[in-house]
């Protein structure tokens, strides 16, 4: 059987990374946590992923999946840092998100009555989205 690997070439091109990351709500019936997952692809190969459980209950639809947005959002700086040092270039990563309302949270970090409940842990999205890295 022959050797199986990635094999990056410094300076070549292999398209960018991207994110995809998606939520339910309150799926899990035992104790009504939500579970979240993400997948990143590199040159249209997956090179990550994970689906769990979230730590904690969350009240809305879109604290689910601005909680998701956060953990896949981290796991995506790494990704970049990761192939940096492999000297591919990469700019900022596209990450794909099915809900307007995290996305218009992400991208609006303004405080809000209705938002207050979010952790402030989960509002590291913002500072990605307005570095630019995201």
């Amino acid at each position: 059987m022959p050797d199986v690997g990635l094999l990056f070439k410094r300076g070549e091109v292999y398209g960018a990374l991207e994110g995809f990351v998606d939520s339910d709500y309150a799926g899990d019936l035992d104790r009504r946590r939500s579970t979240s997952g993400y997948i990143f692809l590199l040159g249209g190969g997956p090179i990550s992923w994970k689906a769990t459980l979230q730590d904690i209950v969350v009240l809305s639809t879109t604290e689910a999946e601005y909680i998701a947005t956060v953990e896949a959002a981290k796991e995506a700086i790494w990704l970049r840092y990761l192939i940096k040092e492999l000297r591919v270039s990469q700019e900022s990563v596209k990450l794909h998100c099915d809900s307007q309302s995290a996305i218009c949270l992400a991208n609006n970090p303004v405080y809000h009555a209705r938002t207050k409940h979010i952790d402030v842990c989960y509002h590291k999205l913002s500072e990605f989205v307005g570095g630019g890295e995201i």
